[in-house]
């Protein structure tokens, strides 16, 4: 059948159009930087606003990108995942920057300042669970983001229009076909 045929050639059947789909534009590399910058400055402003006594985790990183997965108005999961890690990697970069820099400006050791803190199971669970929950973020902001009325990518689709078309030819008899048989 030849591409942009309105009838079949061959018995003058309508042709139905499969619509297509078509692909929301993704988020820019500038917007998913910006996305990631906030996301981690706010996730150190919970870390630092909280006890030193209380560990938090993954906790801050995880609050702070769903609420950028959310302010940035990531339309796919695969921008809210993106999105996320960069939350997630610009945190602990800062954080850990933080926290050696000023080890490092005073001239303690890192064994002299971390002498009394055992690691413990909970520890290591939770920074294995870490990546995870950056997955579980992306999810529930993208989620957030449809509930509160974005479109996602299945919502928005190609228009397309059947127009009727008369065209000089014969008429055609006996043909038991049902309309829009043929389908592109």
């Amino acid at each position: 059948m030849p591409s942009g045929a309105e009838y079949c050639p061959n018995c003058g059947t309508p042709v139905r159009r499969e619509p297509k789909f078509q692909r929301l534009p993704s988020m820019s590399i500038g917007k998913v930087m910006q996305a990631g910058i906030l996301g981690a400055f706010l996730s150190v402003m919970i870390s630092s606003l909280s006890s030193p006594e209380v560990q938090l985790y993954f906790i801050p990183s995880f609050v702070s990108s769903v609420i950028v997965i959310f302010l940035f108005r990531a339309r796919r999961l695969e921008e809210a995942v993106i999105t996320s890690f960069s939350v997630y990697l610009f945190a602990d970069a800062i954080l850990s920057g933080i926290v050696l820099g000023t080890l490092y400006a005073q001239n303690i050791p890192l064994s002299e300042a971390y002498a009394d803190y055992m690691i413990t199971l909970l520890d290591v669970v939770m920074y294995v669970i870490n990546p995870i929950s950056a997955l579980i973020a992306a999810y529930l902001g993208s989620k957030l983001m449809i509930s509160m009325g974005g479109k996602t990518e299945e919502q928005e689709r190609a228009d397309y229009t059947l127009k009727e078309k008369e065209e000089p030819g014969g008429i055609i008899y006996n043909i038991r076909l049902k309309p829009y048989s043929h389908k592109v």
